[in-house]
């Protein structure tokens, strides 16, 4: 790989990444109405996604992504909550326990899949666990998984799915 190359891809991908974590607010915040509707409550995860394609593409290693991945939980925890480290530790946890699976896993789509799936669901477990031990989760556990975990995973399952081979593509391009 040429140095250019390498350079470009610690450019690009930080770059989306605080793209898209912005993205997701203005989603949440135009789409609102649609996302939000009585009793649904789907979050769009497209930062967690692109992190995801990071570990599923095996791109960790040629850029600070523990770092960026500590990064984007904090500015989660600023942006949108205000309470440092919930966020940020599921985002870690979820990117660990993906990177601690992918080896067991190949690059097709579904097992990419299937890997997001989980990290999606600890990504949304450990943000649960977390709101309701500092009590600002009073949603019983049950409807969590029925009105906000299962939605929110379908959703950016389809998203990951319609995203795979293009940020594949990106990928090696840049690499």
């Amino acid at each position: 790989m040429a140095f250019w190359q390498l350079i470009r891809f610690r450019v690009i991908y930080p770059l989306v990444l605080f793209l898209l974590l912005f993205l997701d607010g203005n989603l949440m915040s135009s789409l609102g109405g649609i996302l939000n509707h009585f009793p649904f409550h789907i979050l769009p995860l497209l930062t967690l996604i692109w992190l995801f394609y990071a570990i599923e593409f095996e791109v960790t290693n040629r850029i600070a992504f523990w770092v960026y991945v500590v990064l984007i939980g904090l500015l989660f925890d600023i942006y949108y909550t205000g309470i440092l480290g919930s966020y940020t530790i599921a985002f870690l946890a979820a990117c660990v326990v993906m990177d601690r699976l992918r080896p067991y896993f190949d690059e097709r789509l579904m097992s990419g899949l299937l890997l997001c799936l989980i990290g999606l669901i600890i990504y949304l477990l450990v943000t649960y666990a977390a709101g309701f031990i500092i009590n600002i989760a009073d949603v019983s556990l049950g409807r969590f998984l029925l009105y906000e975990l299962v939605p929110t995973v379908v959703l950016n399952i389809i998203i990951a799915a319609l995203g795979y081979y293009p940020a594949w593509s990106l990928f090696q391009v840049l690499s």
